[in-house]
C-alpha cells in the first residue's frame, strides 16, 4: 500500500515538473532582416556586395542560398553579407533556433551609362570616342544613320565606341543592355564650320563649307526655275571664248522646314570633272526656311536656293 502511494506521488511530481518546464520554455522572437525596416527583397549587381543587420531568434544564425551560382551569403554575428555572382533570381534562408525567414535576391545588370549623349563633329575631323559602361557583358549597338553621315567602330571588350564623321547630317547610336531593358541614345551631329548666306551649291564633306559650282550669278524666274552660273554670263555653257558651268533647277514652292522634298535638276553643264550630281530628281531634307531662301541638305551636298510662295 505504501509503495503504491509512493509510486503515485512520483508520477504526480513528474507530471507537475513537466508542466512547469513547459511553462518555463523560452520563446524567441521572429527573425528580422534589416536594421530599422524589415527587408524581404534585395537587388544588387554582379560582383557587388551588400550587408544587412539580422535580429531575432536566439542570436545564433545560419544562412543557406537556394542557388549558389547566382549569389553567395555569409553571416557573422548579426551581419548578413550577400554577394551577386550571376544575373538571376534566388532565395536565401536565415535560421536561428526554431525560427527562419526568407530573403529574395535579384542579381541585375549594372545600370547602362554613356560618357556623352551628344557628339558634335566636323567632316574629316579626327574620330571621337564615347565610353559605354554597365548593361552587362554583351551590350549591343543599334545604328540609326539613314544619310550615312558617319562610320562607327565598337570594341565591347573595353566599352569604347569610336565615331568617324563623313559629311553633314545627324545620326544616332542606341546602346542596348544585355537584357534589353535599358537603352541609351547617343546623338551625333556632323556640321562644317561657318554659315551659308550666299545662294548656291556647296559640299558638306570638308571641315568648312566649300562651293562646288562658283555662284557668281543666281537667277530665279517664277514658275520656271533657278539658275546657278559661275560667270556673269546669264546662261554659262559654250560661248566662243569661254567654257562655263551652270545648273538649272526646277522651281521650289512653299517648302516646310523639317520635311523632305524632291529637287529636280533640269540641266547641268560643267567644264570640270565634277559629277556629284547630274540631271534628275533627288530627295533633300528641308533644314531651314528663310524669308526668301531655303536650305536643303542631301548626301554630302547642300543647296541654298530661292523659293516661291
Amino acid at each position: 500500500m505504501i509503495n503504491n502511494i509512493i509510486a503515485r506521488f512520483c508520477i504526480a511530481s513528474c507530471i507537475i515538473c513537466c508542466f512547469a518546464c513547459e511553462e518555463q520554455k523560452e520563446e524567441y522572437p521572429d527573425i528580422r532582416i534589416g536594421k530599422e525596416t524589415p527587408v524581404d527583397k534585395l537587388s544588387l549587381n554582379k560582383q557587388t556586395e551588400k550587408r544587412l543587420i539580422v535580429s531575432g531568434g536566439n542570436g545564433k544564425y545560419l544562412v543557406n542560398v537556394e542557388n549558389s551560382q547566382i549569389a553567395s551569403a555569409q553571416i557573422s554575428m548579426d551581419t548578413l553579407k550577400v554577394k551577386g555572382l550571376m544575373e538571376g533570381e534566388t532565395f536565401a534562408t536565415v535560421l536561428s533556433h526554431d525560427k527562419c525567414v526568407r530573403l529574395k535576391i535579384n542579381v541585375t545588370f549594372p545600370e547602362l551609362g554613356i560618357s556623352h549623349s551628344v557628339v558634335q563633329l566636323r567632316p574629316k575631323d579626327i574620330s571621337k570616342f564615347v565610353s559605354i559602361s554597365g548593361g552587362g557583358e554583351r551590350v549591343t549597338l543599334q545604328e540609326n544613320d539613314p544619310a550615312d553621315v558617319m562610320d562607327i567602330k565598337w570594341d565591347g571588350s573595353n566599352g569604347m565606341l569610336e565615331i568617324f564623321p563623313k559629311y553633314e547630317g545627324e545620326a544616332e547610336v542606341i546602346a542596348i543592355s544585355e537584357d534589353g531593358q535599358e537603352k541609351k541614345t547617343i546623338h551625333v551631329k556632323v556640321r562644317p564650320e561657318g554659315e551659308l548666306t550666299v545662294p548656291g551649291w556647296y559640299t558638306t564633306r570638308e571641315s568648312s563649307y566649300y562651293v562646288i559650282l562658283n555662284n557668281k550669278m543666281v537667277i530665279k524666274r517664277k514658275g520656271v526655275g533657278t539658275w546657278i552660273v559661275d560667270s556673269a554670263r546669264p546662261y554659262g555653257g559654250q560661248i566662243i571664248t569661254y567654257n562655263g558651268s551652270s545648273m538649272k533647277i526646277a522651281s521650289i514652292v512653299n517648302p516646310i522646314q523639317g520635311d523632305s522634298i524632291d529637287l529636280n535638276i533640269l540641266r547641268y553643264s560643267s567644264d570640270k570633272n565634277n559629277r556629284l550630281l547630274k540631271e534628275g530628281t533627288y530627295r533633300f531634307y528641308v533644314e531651314e526656311v528663310r524669308v526668301s531662301e531655303v536650305m536643303l541638305r542631301g548626301k554630302g551636298v547642300k543647296f541654298l536656293l530661292p523659293y516661291e510662295r
